[in-house]
């Protein structure tokens, strides 16, 4: 071996070197074993001569901010009917922005309005289920309190109140009704229910019976065929708030209301494609459609998906196909549009465009198809500065939006900033932020001058970004389409230097995982990926053969030859990948930080957080780990399956057989393995001391921790049932299954497993899983599943790193994961997905999948220590001496173990 300071030698960053106690002969055996595995990867990678310099990674655009703090400013304490609550002033003026009350020209309606309050309670609530922020649970909670006690007994509201409290009555804007106010009542409260219900079901007890009447109230309204207040705007609301209960609830009476809500909204659109109004949906034959409150298309594109109905989503992309697209061609969103097609273009408000904005993205939910996001983020752009005033409506900084633009010639900027406009900003900024495409869009701007006229709209328009990014749109027979190949073009990347105008397509590699499954799949995407985005192509190559993907990724660092990206990361790896600067903060760039805001709660990401407080590797697939059991033997046996350690014990005793009478036993009821590779330990010890410990891992914050009573209990149960013959001290043939096979009743694993099931198609064998066991006494609602995660990452080595967060962003997509479901039988790490009927079908094509899957949130990784394994060869070590042999007591093993991770973690 050549010295590490010879010339063409390798030199491996400390970093990345693993560090072992001194004290453990194991531990630096397999060290030896380790090195020399990774520098037998480091001279193959040399040999193929894919060195390249690592140049510092740039950060892109920030991802954009949805501040609270301007809605907090506008929020008030009141007393009404008794009840502490809070209220959203309804104005306030520049430039000192002080919250007050309706002006003379509304009549004194109030101070504050249950229309404002309610959609309050909607952004405050995404926001605590987006980000976890308490504030803005308390905020939605005292907001919920207000709705309550304006319902008058019988599902109908008054809307606004006075400084004092009292009810107004007697303004029609304001009068007790099934209204405006009530549906956006109802809206908030079904909110309230799909977001807090599982958790906090505490404070929904007063709400539920103001939301039962308001549903029993609607539904004599939707009985007699007539919409909500006589418009299309308030019975989508209402429509709104019936789909977040049914996301919930599942109730099929509240199915069936929704799709006879919906089925009002789809024969209230007029024209077509050609005909003005192009498709607009009005209240009444005859009357103008206005951008205010066009909900429409959004609450029938969100049927489709709760309801399975695409019918709903074919409805509704009448409107936004014909009268959308042609605001997009015009480059302007009218505020009003005629029965004949004439519009009116002022005054602008995000009132009207916000409801444009969420229903694109709904259609992008409901269809699949990406042109929905791209339209989403151009029509959004209006918040950022796309607009008639070239200035950003919405200030990050502050949260506060713009009442508006009032006129042309010369521009009547609006710059008082009241509830409606700040809420309905919000509303639509929070959903543009959670979807990849729409945040990156939202920086295009039209090019050219926009069109007075809807009629006479141009067949195609281009956008451009301050990167130099383009896209055109050209006008098509189903509506406005994406240019082909122009989405794709962008400024600010290409093969030969970072931040140069595009000048030929961009190359990224991508190594997935090399078994057939997760290739073919990598395949499929790359593929689909490539025939939409011409100028940044895919190249996959499967992770290059060596004794571990962990060896492989860290010599690729080493020899500055990673990919652009890889899918097989695990969290062993990720601290040492961030310690050796080998990957990208992901949590920091536009793409990546919108895909995890969709996909994951603050909860699931908590844990994946680095000290600095960064993600650095997207968390994409996992496998909670459960208790697959034989159904046949279980029931022979007369047991269920088991639930605490004692019921395992027994279910040891009672499924461990000599079958065929030669006097061995041939049968058992579990099968642990004897090897000690610091990994086996995922299928033993680790989950069943998840299972007990309440979500504890090994190393929290730098202190060692699994020196506990549930270590104790899991290592016990083991010893156990070694010692008294339940499990085989004996490892199984290379290539036979004894789960598959009936020589083992039980097995812990995850549902990656039943792909192989499927394959292998044992006649007769019914199986079913049950969570891990906890240790008696254990708080089974305390439970959790080890996750056994696998992450996405970008590598430092990339020239694209922004091209390559579009990419993860993609394969982390909905429809991607879908695909991983489908072909895989594995899960997305994905918040609501047993519940999310988006992947309902994907998950019914595997036997006991949807089970896992209500799991997804319920689990616990590998601590993102740079020393876990290590940590973990110690724990097989006591594993090996306490539970396999018993030549160590339980106790005694793993306070050894964890005074050598001690020594390990305090010498970094």
């Amino acid at each position: 071996m050549r010295r590490a300071n010879a010339p063409g030698a390798v030199a491996v960053p400390r970093s990345l070197v693993p560090r072992f106690s001194a004290v453990s002969v194991v531990s630096v055996s397999r060290a030896v074993d380790t090195a020399r595995g990774m520098l037998l990867v480091i001279a193959v990678v040399f040999a193929a001569g894919c060195s390249r310099d690592l140049e510092p990674v740039p950060k892109g655009p920030s991802p954009l901010a949805v501040n609270l703090d301007y809605l907090r400013h506008l929020g008030l304490d009141a007393v009404v009917a008794g009840r502490p609550v809070r209220v959203v002033a309804l104005y306030a003026e520049a430039p000192d922005y002080r919250p007050t009350g309706s002006p003379a020209r509304d009549g004194y309606e109030g101070i504050a309005s249950l229309d404002d309050a309610a959609r309050a309670a909607v952004a405050y609530l995404r926001a605590y289920e987006q980000t976890g922020d308490a504030r803005a649970r308390n905020e939605a909670l005292g907001l919920l309190a207000f709705v309550v006690s304006m319902e008058q007994g019988d599902g109908e509201f008054v809307n606004f109140v006075d400084a004092r409290g009292r009810l107004n009555r007697d303004a029609p804007s304001s009068r007790k009704s099934m209204s405006y106010w009530a549906a956006r009542s109802l809206w908030a409260l079904g909110e309230a229910v799909r977001v807090l219900g599982p958790h906090d079901s505490t404070h929904l007890t007063s709400l539920r019976p103001v939301l039962d009447r308001t549903v029993t109230r609607l539904a004599r309204e939707v009985g007699a065929g007539r919409l909500i207040g006589g418009s299309a705007t308030a019975t989508a609301e209402a429509l709104l708030g019936l789909l977040a209960l049914e996301r919930a609830e599942s109730l099929p009476a509240i199915a069936s209301l929704a799709a006879s809500t919906a089925s009002l909204l789809v024969p209230l659109s007029t024209g077509n494609m050609e005909t003005a109004p192009w498709g607009a949906r009005v209240d009444r034959p005859g009357a103008d459609w206005h951008a205010w409150g066009s909900r429409s298309t959004e609450a029938l594109a969100a049927a489709a998906v709760v309801l399975n109905r695409p019918d709903f989503a074919a409805a509704a992309k009448t409107e936004a196909d014909a009268l959308w697209g042609r605001f997009l061609l015009a480059g302007q969103v009218a505020s009003l549009v005629s029965p004949d097609g004439s519009a009116t273009w002022f005054p602008q408000i995000a009132y009207g465009l916000g409801s444009i904005v969420e229903g694109y993205l709904a259609l992008a939910d409901a269809t699949g198809e990406r042109r929905y996001s791209v339209f989403a983020g151009l029509a959004a752009a209006w918040f950022a500065g796309a607009n008639p005033a070239s200035l950003a409506m919405y200030d990050a900084k502050t949260g506060r939006t713009f009442d508006g633009i009032d006129g042309p010639s010369p521009i009547k900027l609006n710059r008082n900033a009241g509830a409606e406009s700040t809420i309905e900003a919000l509303l639509a900024l929070q959903a543009v932020t959670s979807n990849p495409e729409a945040a990156e869009y939202m920086s295009y701007r039209p090019v050219g001058a926009p069109s007075a006229s809807l009629t006479t709209v141009p067949d195609r328009r281009e956008f451009t970004a301050p990167d130099g990014g383009r896209v055109a749109l050209e006008r098509g027979s189903s509506g406005v389409e994406i240019v082909r190949g122009a989405a794709a073009s962008r400024g600010g990347e290409t093969p030969g230097s970072r931040g140069s105008a595009v000048s030929q397509p961009i190359t990224l590699t991508y190594w997935p995982a090399a078994n057939p499954t997760e290739t073919r799949l990598a395949m499929r995407l790359a593929a689909e990926w490539n025939s939409e985005n011409p100028h940044v192509q895919v190249r996959v190559q499967p992770l290059p053969a060596g004794r571990s993907t962990e060896e492989v990724l860290l010599a690729a660092i080493v020899a500055k030859a990673t990919p652009d990206v890889s899918s097989n990361v695990s969290s062993a790896l990720l601290a040492r990948l961030v310690r050796a600067k080998g990957v990208v903060r992901l949590d920091d760039r536009v793409a990546t930080a919108a895909r995890l805001n969709e996909r994951a709660s603050p909860a699931m990401l908590a844990s994946l957080r680095l000290p600095d407080g960064g993600i650095y590797a997207f968390p994409w697939k996992t496998n909670p780990e459960m208790l697959l059991y034989n159904v046949d033997l279980l029931d022979a046996a007369g047991i269920d399956p088991p639930r605490t350690h004692s019921e395992l014990l027994d279910a040891f005793r009672k499924l461990t057989r000599d079958t065929d009478g030669d006097g061995r036993v041939d049968r058992w009821a579990f099968w642990a393995t004897l090897k000690t590779t610091w990994f086996e330990r995922f299928y033993d010890f680790y989950p069943l001391y998840l299972a007990s410990s309440g979500g504890r891992t090994l190393v929290t914050r730098g202190k060692v921790v699994f020196e506990n009573e549930a270590a104790v209990a899991a290592l016990e149960l083991f010893r156990r049932g070694f010692d008294e013959g339940g499990l085989p001290r004996s490892n199984f043939a290379l290539g036979r299954d004894p789960f598959a096979d009936g020589t083992v009743a039980m097995k812990i694993i995850g549902p990656w497993f039943l792909y192989e099931l499927n394959d292998i198609k044992v006649r007769g064998l019914s199986y079913d899983v049950t969570p891990i066991p906890a240790s008696d006494g254990a708080d089974p609602d305390d439970s959790f599943a080890f996750a056994d995660l696998r992450s996405i990452a970008i590598f430092s080595t990339t020239r694209h790193p922004e091209a390559a967060a579009r990419f993860v962003a993609y394969l982390t997509s909905p429809a991607a994961d879908r695909m991983l479901i489908e072909e895989g039988s594995q899960l997305p790490y994905r918040r609501g997905l047993a519940s999310d009927r988006r992947f309902s079908a994907s998950l019914a094509k595997w036997p006991t999948l949807a089970t896992y899957a209500r799991y997804v949130e319920r689990t616990r990784d590998i601590d993102l220590d740079p020393d876990i394994v290590e940590i973990f060869d110690l724990i097989s070590e006591a594993y090996e001496e306490a539970a396999i042999y018993g030549t160590t007591p339980v106790r005694q093993a793993l306070a050894k173990a964890a005074a050598e991770a001690r020594n390990i973690v305090n010498a970094r």
